[in-house]
């Protein structure tokens, strides 16, 4: 009897953190997300399942505008890997260069689209997160200028973590069966 509730112990508690949100839904959906704009713009028209960022050009065609970013960001709700993926086209006269697009990870960008290449890009990327740590998407404009790209972010996923209560239900649940079986056999 021992053995099979310190397996039942062992198998939940190492699941604390094993669920999963599809889209930008529950947790994640789009009304608990930050979102800075700095010149750029964010719409949500198409969520739960994309979002689409646009990268500045608040200088219109003047050289050497400003370096501008623009982030959709939100907090892990549980440890594990945020995968999603990207379609991405730049109007911008110089090509990607100048208008990348990547996620951020507590701050860190890490561009995804290749630069210097014109028109459209794709793929999917994925990384892992830990509870608590500041996650999201980022449109960056080297010079704000002469154009800017849009990218679509949908087929996110991202990890969630199972309350305590219900971990703690769970387990209850399992040891009230694993005691009404035993009671059974017995009787």
């Amino acid at each position: 009897m021992k053995k099979f509730i310190i397996l039942f112990v062992f198998l939940f508690a190492g699941s604390a953190n094993a669920g999963i949100i599809n889209d930008f839904t529950g947790g994640y959906d789009v009304s608990n997300c930050t979102v800075s704009l700095d010149g750029g713009s964010i719409s949500t028209i198409a969520a739960p399942f994309a979002i689409i960022e646009v990268s500045s050009n608040v200088n219109g065609n003047n050289f050497g505008g400003p370096f501008a970013s623009t982030d959709f960001t939100i907090a892990s709700l549980g440890n594990g890997l945020v995968s999603f993926g990207w379609s991405y086209a730049t109007v911008d006269v110089d090509g990607s260069e100048f208008d990348s697009f990547g996620w951020l990870l507590n701050g860190v960008f890490t561009q995804v689209t290749v630069d210097g290449l014109f028109g459209a890009q794709s793929g999917s990327a994925s990384f892992l997160v830990s509870i608590g740590d500041i996650f999201g998407f980022s449109a960056q404009a080297t010079d704000s200028s002469f154009g800017s790209a849009t990218t679509v972010i949908g087929g996110f996923s991202a990890p969630v973590g199972v309350p305590e209560p219900a971990i703690l239900a769970l387990l209850g649940l399992g040891l009230a069966g694993i005691g009404f079986s035993r009671k059974r056999k017995h009787s």
